[in-house]
């Protein structure tokens, strides 16, 4: 029986074994011109997703908006179809000694959202992404004279809290949060690694992290447009190389 996928809608005849995961839904439209025989899934519940081709290879792209919850239920429904290789890239705040606009790949994700114990991850204690698709990712980046750091990624759910203040009380929260991770040599936090991370492991699929850095987690500057721009396309090509390989 053909397998169909709950939220997604999408079939095992709809997507290729490798995927390319994104939060924001309009970097579907560009990214798809870079694939051959683009087809635009049918959108469910806001979810976006296509599949194409690349170096040979039938690669989907889908976008889950943000935060773990959703992330994994997109990682775990395209596991499901067949899908075996994921990549969550995007945009990430970042910490010393990263620096603006530079490519921070998850070597491990450090859990501290809601979603990871339901896939057996323990608050706190790191989870390895797949070591030959991070060595990939490096490489990739690094073949486009760009810089890449591998590290931590530690993974939240309360945003303006634990990673970024508009507030008193958050600011306050994100300050200590943030001397901890400095403290531990994290690289990187986001909203959905550790928890994809997680989830890969338990389904027995590669998954990696590599995001721009576009966000100084202690001054909380964002990247300007034009490196903004410049840096996703670099982004769009090595990820494609990579999970291609």
């Amino acid at each position: 029986m053909t397998r169909t996928a709950w939220y997604m809608g999408h079939s095992e005849a709809d997507v290729g074994d490798r995927a390319i995961l994104i939060g924001d839904p309009d970097r579907i439209d560009r990214i798809a011109p870079l694939l051959g025989e683009v087809r635009f899934l049918p959108v469910k519940r806001g979810l976006r997703t296509i599949t194409g081709r690349f170096n040979g290879h039938r690669v989907t792209v889908a976008a889950f908006g943000m935060g773990a919850p959703i992330a994994t239920i997109v990682l775990h429904e395209l596991a499901h179809l067949g899908v075996r290789r994921l990549v969550r890239i995007g945009t990430a705040m970042h910490y010393p000694p990263a620096r603006p606009g530079e490519f921070l790949v998850s070597a491990t994700g450090i859990p501290h959202d809601g979603t990871s114990p339901g896939y057996g991850g323990t608050p706190g204690v790191p989870v390895a992404a797949d070591p030959a698709l991070v060595a990939r990712l490096v490489a990739s980046v690094e073949a486009r004279g760009a810089v890449a750091r591998t590290g931590s990624y530690a993974t939240f759910d309360a945003f303006y809290r634990d990673m970024f203040g508009i507030d008193p009380e958050g600011a306050a929260h994100a300050a200590a949060t943030r001397a901890r991770l400095i403290a531990d040599g994290v690289l990187a936090s986001d909203m959905e690694t550790a928890a994809l991370l997680t989830a890969a492991r338990a389904l027995g699929v590669e998954c990696a992290t590599l995001c721009l850095g576009t966000v100084d987690a202690i001054t909380q500057e964002k990247l300007a447009p034009e490196p903004l721009a410049a840096g996703e396309a670099l982004l769009f090509a090595a990820t494609l190389a990579a999970i291609a390989d």
